[in-house]
């Protein structure tokens, strides 16, 4: 993880990620004076626009997403192997790669919301806060930040698959908008694969919605494991 932190990518990302969730800020909301807990609703408005929705796919690769075919080509790949075994890397880089893709999200969202309470909280009505408004915010935001994992996980496998930078960034775009497209045009009952229901959980997802949470885990186990599996095969072709 600290190889993460020094990723200049890694702050790139979040700073897009931040920037974007201001642009959608809808500061023509702020009426004054601001009913208890505004500011949660008017983040959580911010996180819920199209254009966050569109960001998923290129700032969760961005970190490194395509670390693996950097260190395949330049040589780096084998040196490293020599100071750690092949399973320890493989749990390191599924681990880096996952973090990678939350990360940019969540960083830039926790800064948005601290920003959100530092300038519009003390312009609110006295009142209390109920749980349910601070939950909905910060529940929004994970799932935004586990998608990110997710997708970076996709372009750690097209990486690990193809070798190629071209296909890591841009396998996970056309997936991803693959999924939107099939479902607003030709599928409208298959939202289980629907980005836009994994952020919003408006579908019947279970009892209070705890559906999408066994999804997004299970789907990320699996998209780790089948990471982990393809660097084993490459590991063993290239050393």
């Amino acid at each position: 993880m600290k190889e993460l932190w020094r990723e200049k990518g890694l702050w790139s990302a979040s700073l897009i990620c931040f920037v974007t969730m201001a642009v959608g800020f809808p500061f023509d909301e702020i009426k004054f004076p601001l009913s208890s807990g505004a500011f949660l609703v008017l983040f959580q408005k911010a996180l819920d626009n199209q254009m966050i929705l569109f960001l998923i796919p290129i700032a969760a690769v961005l970190p490194v997403g395509a670390n693996f075919v950097r260190e395949s080509s330049t040589g780096f790949l084998k040196l490293y192997i020599t100071r750690i075994s092949r399973m320890e890397y493989i749990k390191r880089k599924t681990i880096q790669i996952y973090a990678g893709g939350f990360l940019p999200f969540f960083m830039a969202g926790i800064a948005a919301l601290f920003l959100c309470f530092l300038f519009l909280y003390p312009l609110e009505l006295k009142g209390n806060i109920s749980w349910q408004m601070v939950s909905s915010a910060l529940v929004f935001l994970l799932r935004i930040s586990l998608i990110g994992g997710i997708m970076a996980e996709l372009a750690g496998i097209f990486a690990a698959v193809f070798q190629n930078y071209y296909m890591t960034y841009g396998l996970p775009f056309v997936s991803y908008y693959m999924m939107i497209i099939l479902k607003e045009r030709y599928l409208d009952q298959m939202y289980v694969f629907y980005p836009a229901e994994w952020l919003k959980c408006q579908q019947d997802w279970g009892p209070q919605g705890h559906g999408i949470w066994l999804f997004l885990a299970v789907f990320s186990i699996f998209m780790i494991l089948l990471h982990g599996l393809l660097l084993y095969g490459r590991l063993q072709e290239i050393l």
